[in-house]
């Protein structure tokens, strides 16, 4: 066995591994000394190692990386772990393995070849392996000017790949790295072939969400990679890139235009360091290729995305948006059709709310085709498309008139004048009503343009309820209930600007709109959201305010000095101070003053002066 070394090994190191095994040191300047397959202990810097690596390969050496502090590459890349003498005993009986031999422009590759900007696939150091938060950080640094750039990528079999990518990475069979702690283990097979990664995500959402995936413990398969990435494995691969292009060779930075790529026939007969495991499969030669585009842009589709900064979210292409702009400019118009259900519906609604039955308001709200035109008006608004807002506005228009008219009409023609427990939950709106409108506006426009979950819906039209506050205000105006007519019209306008507020924000995320058209039309949604929110938050402060005193009013049995008491239900009228309506039930008859001891007891658990409304039943 021999010992390649350079000057900084010292001779007691020397001495110290003499005494573990039999070993011939050689000097730098000696080093073709070895004979033909003889095994090899190397302590030298990286660059040394690459210039030997050719050498190694021709005399089929067994090389072993000794630690060495100018061989991080290597090391990482052969699995060297330890000190000087740990290693040195493991080199004494490990069997050798075939590696592959993979160069890059005539030089030897270790590690990995980074192209452009991945950092998040860039290999480690196997003694200093990073922390999750070193690698996030590292793959989130300059997240605002990520651009993709134009490459050309050619295989063994002449097939040729126009494509953008931010970054690629190309390895051998080093399994230190980031991408083989994250890949199945597949990706080490030693078939003859080099792997090449690109990453190529479309907007910076994307990328975040490549990152994520990448650090998620669970490791990645070869068949299921994510969008943004795409696998190419050949035993040769020529890349070009037009404007030159930065890479890392082993951490070592070069700048070329053209890239070549290749596996050697012959295999370098490599010593496994301790933190390899010494069994690899069998080096095979596989004729075929690998080809995994994914949805990387490539050819026509690269063009738009090039020499930019990536995009916040993904852009849709031209053909999704033609299909959604085209299927949404149906869904504005007025027909008779749309004209025919809205009145069923509204009418099925009245009928649900004089009825007080929630089943057939549920019928009414599936029934009512209000949604399509507000989502409709969403896109217009995106896109600041004129035509379409206006034709989702008139469709509204009507679809709303008809509503009143027939709500007007039936309260003018039924005897009842009560309003049910069903118009009532209409005429307060809250937060939590602007809540529902905004995640309404989410699920309606993403399941618009997603047509394999279009039948979503008629679960977002019974999530937001447009009709049934559209027949109360109705009601209201018939009855000539200004109060009650209020409530619901608030109702209603905070479901149609939160709808559509949020779904052209949804818009906006999948791609269908760039940010800078849709600023006038979401501005003065937002102005109108705003103004609305004021009412709906002193209503929401209200409804707490009475939710925190119902909590605290006691229920059930109360002694007071004559008898016993027990609270039925309990309810609160806001003012100052509160009125709290309290149903008693005693065997006997309750008197002035013990409603007023009751009154004390209740504001003492309150910690808060109240008016008391009491209504007693004997229980005999």
């Amino acid at each position: 066995m021999y010992l390649i070394h350079d000057k900084s090994l010292t001779t007691e190191a020397q001495a110290e591994l003499t005494a573990l095994g039999a070993v011939s040191f050689v000097p730098w300047a000696d080093r073709t000394k070895p004979p033909a397959s003889s095994r090899v202990l190397l302590y030298l810097g990286d660059e040394m190692l690459r210039e030997l690596a050719l050498l190694a390969l021709e005399r089929q050496w067994e090389v072993g990386v000794l630690p060495h502090a100018e061989a991080r590459q290597a090391m990482a890349a052969l699995g060297v772990k330890g000190d000087l003498k740990e290693v040195f005993a493991h080199y004494l009986d490990v069997p050798a393995i075939d590696s592959e031999a993979l160069t890059c422009n005539g030089e030897v590759v270790f590690s990995s070849v980074v192209i452009g900007r991945v950092l998040a696939l860039r290999p480690y150091d196997i003694n200093r392996p990073p922390t999750t938060w070193a690698l996030l950080s590292g793959a989130l640094r300059g997240l605002g000017k990520l651009r993709l750039a134009a490459y050309t990528l050619t295989t063994a079999k002449a097939r040729e790949i126009h494509m953008a990518a931010l970054g690629m990475v190309v390895v051998g069979q080093s399994r230190s790295s980031l991408v083989h702690r994250t890949l199945t283990e597949e990706f080490g097979v030693a078939d003859g072939r080099l792997a090449m990664l690109s990453l190529a995500p479309r907007s910076v959402a994307s990328y975040l969400v490549f990152l994520l995936r990448l650090l998620w413990p669970r490791k990645l398969k070869l068949s299921q990679l994510p969008n943004s990435l795409s696998l190419v494995q050949t035993d040769r691969l020529h890349i070009a890139a037009p404007k030159g292009v930065d890479y890392l060779l082993d951490g070592k930075p070069v700048h070329a235009s053209e890239i070549e790529f290749a596996v050697l026939k012959e295999p370098l007969r490599v010593l496994p360091g301790p933190a390899i495991p010494s069994t690899r499969e069998k080096r095979t030669s596989v004729d075929k290729e690998t080809v995994r585009l994914n949805q990387v842009p490539v050819d026509a589709a690269a063009e738009p995305l090039l020499q930019r900064n990536l995009p916040v979210f993904t852009h849709a292409s031209e053909e999704d948006y033609r299909e959604l702009f085209v299927s949404l400019r149906d869904n504005a118009r007025v027909t008779p059709s749309y004209q025919v259900l809205m009145v069923l519906s509204v009418l099925l609604a009245l009928a649900g709310l004089y009825a007080n039955s929630a089943p057939v308001i549920i019928g009414a709200m599936i029934l009512a085709p209000l949604m399509s035109p507000i989502v409709s008006l969403a896109m217009g608004l995106a896109r600041s498309e004129s035509g379409l807002m206006r034709s989702s506005l008139r469709a509204l228009a009507v679809g709303v008139a008809w509503g009143l008219s027939c709500g007007v009409i039936i309260a003018w023609i039924t005897p009842l004048e009560i309003p049910t427990a069903e118009m009532r939950a209409r005429m307060s709106p809250t937060l939590l009503d602007l809540l529902v409108a905004i995640l309404s506006g989410v699920a309606g426009a993403y399941a618009s343009a997603k047509e394999e979950i279009a039948k979503s819906l008629a679960g977002v039209a019974i999530a937001v309820a447009l009709v049934p506050p559209l027949s109360v205000t109705g009601i209201g105006l018939g009855w000539g209930d200004w109060d009650m007519a209020a409530g619901a019209s608030l109702l209603l306008v905070t479901n149609l600007v939160g709808i559509a507020l949020a779904a052209s924000a949804t818009f906006l995320v999948l791609g269908f709109a760039p940010f800078k058209r849709a600023r006038a039309g979401l501005g003065v949604t937002l102005v109108i959201l705003m103004l609305i929110s004021a009412p709906l938050t002193l209503s929401f402060s209200h409804l707490v305010s009475r939710e925190n005193i119902l909590e605290h009013v006691p229920r059930g049995d109360i002694q007071l000095t004559d008898m016993v008491v027990h609270i039925e239900s309990v309810d609160v009228t806001l003012g100052d101070p509160a009125t709290v309506s309290v149903v008693l039930s005693s065997e006997h008859t309750v008197h002035a003053s013990d409603v007023d001891q009751l009154k004390e007891i209740i504001s003492e658990k309150l910690g808060l002066p109240i008016r008391i409304e009491v209504q007693s039943n004997i229980l005999r």
